[in-house]
């Protein structure tokens, strides 16, 4: 080991590139809505943002995020949200 390298450092780049990657070709699986909170939570917004952003209760945000989960096959808030950011920031088309 040099001396810059610490026997904590993580790889650069995980093997195998995001697992989230491959949910952006199922984007297309959610309803208008889902889609909506989605691309909200692009933008890190807690769940009671996103109720008032989108006009319904926290349950339903909720409700819509797990839907999101599921639709796209990931396990983790943070990687729906990594997902969105891509989905959001790299100019992919977006489902109508």
């Amino acid at each position: 080991m040099s001396e810059t390298e610490t026997p904590y450092a993580a790889p650069a780049r995980a093997p195998g590139g995001p697992h989230w990657k491959p949910a952006l070709g199922r984007v297309g699986r959610l309803t208008p809505r889902e889609q909506e909170t989605f691309l909200l939570l692009a933008e890190g917004l807690s769940n009671e943002s996103m109720a008032q952003r989108l006009h319904v209760t926290e349950r339903t945000v909720r409700a819509h995020v797990a839907a999101v989960m599921e639709k796209l096959e990931l396990s983790s808030r943070l990687a729906v949200c990594l997902a969105s950011y891509a989905f959001a920031t790299e100019g992919i088309p977006r489902p109508v």
